[in-house]
């Protein structure tokens, strides 16, 4: 037989079902709060896009997703068909929204929609390993436009449907949180954008639940109270404390920002280009100097500035053998490349624009030359498609790659920035930066020497820079070891360079000058980088070629092969150096007065016995070692198991209270149940049952007898179980364990019978009610005396243990002795 629900029940419900009502104001408020939030949210994924591209997708994310929303909300419509309508929406807006490359007009194609669900899956791992912003490029939309979709649709379902309306903002939260986590590393606007949505999000769950809780009260004494005392004013407070909050974290946030680049998922993903398989460009450099290629045109540019320079790439390890691009181990900054979509952010960069482009000759190789810190790069020709999407580029070395190679007839322009360069007389003055550049390593005592012998009498660090360099000019002779040329050994390990150092006369070229002067800097505190690249004359006094002047057309021979370096300064960041001396006649050793330096006698190891090609040099052990590429099946694993791992966390925070709640009802079942005496744990079953009636909202009275209690409660079993435990508390004989027993075996089928007819939302909500644990705490925390409380037992002795008394089960309670008179026989 069904029990009527308690007045209070029926009233909850009557209110919340009031409160999910139907009314526009409902509509219009939760659906404008909502778009605030979302729009907010949407900030942190600018730095990604930077693309007009990007508020389009927005718009129509927004637009059509608000649209599902309200129509399964004015309907009623299930859960699951909201679900498939937002699929649907998505199918037919998501191709000219998020790939708009695919689409015809503003319908959808067949390809378009290929890439449009393969991006659901795959342009997470594309856009954390490719260079920002990435614009409209490819289907990288994808992930902003259906995260975007899907937190429209449940945040305007909540804001219009549910009871909690102010738990809409969650999937703004959510959304804002995707945009951190796939942004960029820098700290960017992040701050002032979690503190504006923090406030706004608090903002309107205060408004909300003041809102609600004046209907609540008005339902009540059926009249309408006071709107702005009610709702306004307690809002405007809690508004006030807010933006008093958010000003203070934002300022902290903007005067005191990390001092270390933040780790999102870009920062950890493994790139799919690796400088470390690929041999280091300065190994070939006296290929470009052999008599077939001296003369070759391998380059022909136009719009070069006036005395410019065409990087090849940027190298900042040392390991004594090699200096290379990336690191050791591929992990610092220099080793990361990344695709470039649209452009590279150069806004930090002084200097001037050019725009140059370059055509591939006889030139060949996976580095790509560029000029300047590139900004925008353009293919043109049969191939331009294919190397667009094998382009990668580090920003921090300027330094571009194709994987696959370019060759002869490859086209592209570049848009880019040439630093402005200080002159010898402003770089005296210069400080050392703080880049972070691999420590070389095995570096040959002669560099130290040469420095204390070369910088004695300069007074500060630019000055001993200046002074360096310029006798390395001087001291220096230059021959490629081709031809007539003097023999000048190739390569630039430590033997070569401590050969170059102590030997009588100087003799080498651009690639053992270079990595001298870049050892040597780094010496005085500097880091340096050594850059090779192509320059008019090669920088050794060479003919320059026709047309140098800016605008013009240059055409780099192989001749024109040079190597310069790069030291970070405080003042000016990278400044470029070239410390290679011009081409003159080399005197005999024997004319040549030996060099007034002293320096410890070093065995100089000999040459190997056949000098391997160095453009056919293999890499090292350890690049051979590099790991196969993991299947697709993997990345994407990989690249899902992140967003699982915090979902899950997420949910397990969000339900940890409840669990504690769940966790100390059953600490208290079990200490009821163990207890040490029979008829303390008959007191403890009734009262878990009486608990169970609190839980499920039956209004149990804190002076009320057991017989009391059950009166009108739910379920079965109420009744005699009341009397079973009146019977073994005052009854004239002893409880024994067998009576415990079947006193828990009733109370247990007693709890069983007030779920039925439950639904599993009410079993939930009874199962982490506060109701049982709240009187308890409050009748211990009560500010009585021990006396008092003494006295209040013994006023209650017959009626029964009140619902708010304290129990000890562990031994007799007062007015529960044996043979103390039943409240069933009256009072003696």
């Amino acid at each position: 037989m069904s029990v009527a629900a308690p007045p209070e029940t029926r009233a909850r419900k009557t209110v919340r079902r009031d409160a999910r009502r139907l009314a526009p104001s409902r509509l219009v408020g939760g659906t404008l709060a909502t778009w605030l939030l979302l729009a907010v949210a949407c900030v942190a994924w600018w730095p990604v896009y930077r693309d007009d591209s990007m508020v389009v997708a927005a718009v129509t994310a927004v637009v059509f997703g608000t649209l599902v929303a309200l129509v399964g909300t004015v309907f009623r419509l299930p859960t699951a068909v909201v679900a498939v309508a937002t699929v649907a929406v998505f199918a037919l807006t998501g191709v000219p929204a998020a790939v708009p490359g695919q689409a015809n007009g503003i319908l959808p194609t067949g390809q378009g929609l290929v890439d449009l669900f393969a991006g659901v899956a795959l342009g997470w791992k594309r856009l954390v390993t490719i260079s920002l912003p990435v614009g409209s490029y490819e289907a990288l939309l994808v992930p902003f436009f259906v995260t975007l979709l899907v937190a429209t649709v449940t945040a305007v379902s909540v804001a219009t449907r549910a009871s909690r309306q102010e738990l809409a903002s969650i999937p703004a939260l959510v959304l804002f949180a995707a945009g951190v986590v796939i942004g960029p590393s820098r700290l960017d606007t992040s701050i002032v954008t979690a503190v504006a949505l923090t406030g706004i999000a608090l903002v309107w769950a205060l408004t909300v639940r003041h809102a609600r809780r004046a209907a609540a009260v008005a339902s009540t004494i059926g009249a309408r109270v006071p709107l702005v005392r009610s709702v306004l004013r307690p809002a405007l407070v809690g508004t006030g404390t807010i933006v008093a909050a958010a000003v203070v974290a934002t300022g902290l946030g903007l005067i005191a920002p990390p001092s270390v680049g933040r780790t999102v998922a870009r920062t950890d993903v493994v790139k799919p280009f690796d400088p470390r398989d690929y041999v280091s460009p300065l190994s070939g450099f006296r290929a470009y100097e052999e008599q077939t290629e001296s003369d070759t045109a391998q380059l022909r540019v136009t719009g070069l500035p006036a005395n410019g320079f065409v990087r090849i790439a940027t190298l900042d390890t040392y390991d004594g053998v090699v200096y290379r691009v990336g690191g050791s181990d591929g992990s610092t900054t220099s080793g990361t490349f990344e695709r470039v979509p649209t452009s590279v952010d150069v806004r930090g960069v002084q200097g001037t624009t050019v725009r140059v482009g370059v055509t591939v000759d006889g030139y060949s190789g996976v580095w790509l030359p560029t000029v300047g810190d590139l900004e925008r790069v353009e293919f043109s020709g049969s191939g331009a498609e294919q190397e667009r999407g094998a382009f990668f580029y580090n920003g921090s070395t300027a330094t571009g790659a194709v994987v696959g190679g370019v060759g002869d007839g490859t086209r592209y322009d570049l848009t880019a920035v040439v630093p402005d360069q200080p002159t010898d007389d402003q770089l005296a003055s210069a400080r050392p930066g703080s880049a972070s550049i691999p420590t070389p390593r095995s570096v040959p005592d002669a560099v130290r020497d040469t420095v204390d012998a070369y910088t004695g009498d300069a007074e500060t660090d630019g000055a001993k820079l200046v002074a360096m360099v310029q006798e390395l000019k001087r001291n220096g002779y230059v021959s490629h070891g081709v031809g007539d040329d003097r023999a000048s050994r190739s390569g630039h390990g430590a033997d070569r360079i401590q050969e170059l150092l102590t030997s009588p006369l100087m003799i080498g070229d651009q690639e053992q000058y270079a990595t001298a002067a870049a050892l040597m800097a780094n010496q005085l505190g500097f880091p340096a980088r050594v850059v090779m690249g192509f320059s008019a004359g090669g920088d050794a006094g060479g003919s320059a070629a026709e047309g140098t002047t800016s605008g013009g057309t240059t055409t780099f021979r192989g001749s024109d092969v040079t190597a310069r370096i790069e030291v970070d300064t405080a003042q000016w960041g990278w400044v470029m150096i070239d410390p290679n001396p011009t081409v003159r006649d080399i005197p005999d050793e024997q004319q040549q007065t030996p060099q007034p330096v002293t320096r410890p006698e070093t065995v100089v190891p000999p040459p190997p016995a056949e000098q391997q090609d160095q453009s056919q040099q293999a890499p090292p052990q350890s690049d051979r070692n590099t790991p196969p590429v993991q299947p697709l099946w993997l990345q994407i694993l990989l690249a899902a198991l992140p967003w699982v791992l915090a979902t899950l966390g997420f949910v397990a925070l969000v339900l940890l209270p409840f669990g504690v709640i769940v966790l100390l009802k059953r600490i208290r079942r079990r200490r009821r149940r163990r207890a040490p005496t029979p008829r303390a744990r008959i007191v403890g079953a009734w009262d878990e049952y009486r608990d169970a009636l609190v839980d499920r909202g039956h209004d149990v009275g804190r002076s009320a007898t057991r017989r009391e209690a059950v009166a009108g409660a739910p379920g079965d079993g109420g009744t005699g179980l009341a009397a079973l435990a009146d019977r073994s508390v005052f009854g004239p004989n002893d409880a024994d364990v067998t009576a415990a027993d079947r006193m828990w075996s009733a109370a247990d089928d007693a709890i069983a019978s007030l779920r039925t007819g439950r639904t599993r939302k009410e079993r939930i909500r009874a199962a982490v009610s506060l109701r049982s644990l709240r009187i308890g705490d409050a009748s211990r925390t009560a500010g009585a005396s021990v006396a008092s409380v003494v006295a209040r037992r013994r006023t209650n002795a017959g009626r029964g243990q009140g619902p708010g008394e304290p129990r000890d089960y562990d031994g007799l309670q007062a007015g529960e002795r044996r043979g103390r008179p039943s409240e069933d026989r009256g009072n003696p």
